[in-house]
């Protein structure tokens, strides 16, 4: 058993060097952009069958080949609706109100969370005025308000706690690990009359897992977003490879005493999917990414990509009907909004002017981003991947060919 064990672990380690190794390659092109020609993508296509999907234990379900994985997810990601009880309150009108628990949105800064969490909160308002579910919970909750988080998940605010338990819908900009604390952890327990490996496929059950979503954004993009949007309230409008040279020294109390702006700029994905609770800095890095990546592909019901916001707008509404554009019984459409732009005058200039950024980093810019957010490279190039399976899965893109 601990053969196998270290075998499956020099697996690990070398698809994630790989991996690693493809990332520094991907960057190099100047527009950083995902979206690969035509041409390439049919020739992946053909190619990615022969691919075997590595996984985190050894209890897991295992897949031979890409078909029996993207079957696999055709089930995972079946249309997930709202599940409702009867209220005592309100039983005479036949009101109901949602089960606690449904669906949890994982928020990075600078993915397009914003955007997503404007869909969210449209489709929730939309479904309050149909389908008698006036009674939704709505709980969102934001490590980056450092007090109010840090006193809700200490329990300094009980309220707050209590609020976020209760809810049947949640948006969450904080570590997974942090969401036992609010008791919105998964509850693995098996339904009576179910065999154990029945229930762990069955994605429908209600209230025993939380369907959650998240959206990944390409480091070097997301990173430099960010120095873009805070450069002056958290980087003190110094350059950012200078802001890298402070964390390397351990200054950074120089320009932010907000530890949130500094875990910004360092696997900052990673960090937030990484769920053991024995923390995400006491970890060795190749345990932090294995956590990461089993997370992306097996807590989350689905995973969209920033690069890729109309196809992941689309699977949201395939995935969870009542977040679609247009539904039924409603005139009122959600549409993907797009928030959060960087700010127009950053007040870093001369006279509190605009200091000018350009949309891409500099080579030296963008090697500091590389060489401090390896691991979030490794994790982005597998979620593209998993990006494209979910598209098969749910027919947006054309199925694999010979």
């Amino acid at each position: 058993m601990m053969a196998n064990d270290k075998k499956k672990r020099s697996l690990i380690e070398a698809f994630a060097y790989f991996c690693l190794l493809s990332s520094f390659l991907f960057v190099s092109n100047k527009t950083y952009n995902v979206q690969a020609s035509v041409a390439e993508k049919n020739n992946a296509k053909k190619t990615v069958r022969h691919r075997t999907l590595v996984n985190r234990e050894s209890d897991e379900l295992e897949f031979v080949n890409e078909e029996q994985y993207i079957e696999y997810l055709s089930k995972k990601l079946t249309p997930q609706h709202l599940n409702t009880y009867p209220t005592s309150n309100y039983s005479e009108d036949n009101r109901t109100a949602l089960q606690h628990h449904q669906f949890l949105h994982l928020h990075h800064m600078k993915t397009g969370g914003t955007s997503m969490n404007g869909l969210l909160q449209c489709a929730i308002s939309r479904s309050r005025k149909t389908e008698k579910k006036e009674q939704i919970a709505y709980m969102n909750v934001q490590e980056c308000s450092e007090e109010r988080y840090r006193n809700c998940r200490d329990g300094a605010d009980p309220k707050c706690r209590e609020r976020i338990n209760e809810s049947a819908i949640l948006s969450y900009c904080a570590p997974l690990m942090d969401l036992e604390k609010f008791g919105w952890m998964k509850n693995n327990s098996i339904d009576e009359g179910k065999q154990e490996e029945e229930a762990l496929e069955d994605f429908s059950l209600p209230n025993s897992n939380p369907h959650a979503v998240t959206v990944l954004r390409h480091p070097v993009n997301r990173i430099w977003s960010m120095f873009r949007f805070q450069t002056k309230r958290c980087y003190s409008c110094k350059p950012l490879t200078e802001v890298y040279k402070l964390i390397d020294a351990n200054q950074t109390e120089e320009i932010t005493k907000n530890n949130n702006c500094i875990t910004q700029l360092l696997n900052h994905q990673t960090r937030n999917l990484v769920s053991s609770q024995h923390g995400f800095d006491t970890l060795p890095d190749h345990e932090v990414i294995e956590d990461a990546l089993h997370n992306m592909k097996n807590y989350f019901t689905m995973i969209g990509l920033t690069e890729e916001m109309n196809d992941t707008a689309k699977m949201v509404g395939k995935v969870f009907p009542w977040m679609a554009e247009t539904i039924t019984g409603s005139n009122l459409t959600c549409a993907m909004p797009h928030r959060n732009a960087s700010p127009r005058n950053n007040r870093c200039g001369p006279n509190d002017t605009h200091w000018y950024l350009p949309p891409h980093p500099d080579n030296e810019t963008l090697a500091a981003i590389i060489a401090h957010n390896q691991l979030d490279m490794i994790l982005y190039e597998q979620t593209v991947q998993q990006f494209h399976y979910q598209k098969v899965a749910l027919d947006l893109d054309q199925a694999i060919t010979e």
